[in-house]
């Protein structure tokens, strides 16, 4: 398998930048619906209810579902 060409200085850097940029925008997005508009950090569940029916737990989660059951 050919090796890709070495990247410039600059290309690396605008590579960086396309990757980079939209990570920054959308969790800065976030942090800012936190902290000034006030929603709440999203959670995972912990139980299976009517709500989240559809989801599926991990093996620790199931253990410590019945747990809670019994």
């Amino acid at each position: 398998m050919a090796k890709p060409p070495k990247l410039s200085l600059e290309a690396r850097r605008i590579r960086m930048i396309i990757v980079s940029l939209p990570i920054l925008v959308a969790s800065s997005f976030v942090l800012y619906k936190r902290l000034y508009l006030g929603e709440e950090q999203r959670r995972l569940p912990r139980a299976l209810d009517t709500e989240n029916s559809s989801i599926r737990l991990l093996d620790e989660e199931k253990k410590d579902a019945n747990k809670h059951a019994e």
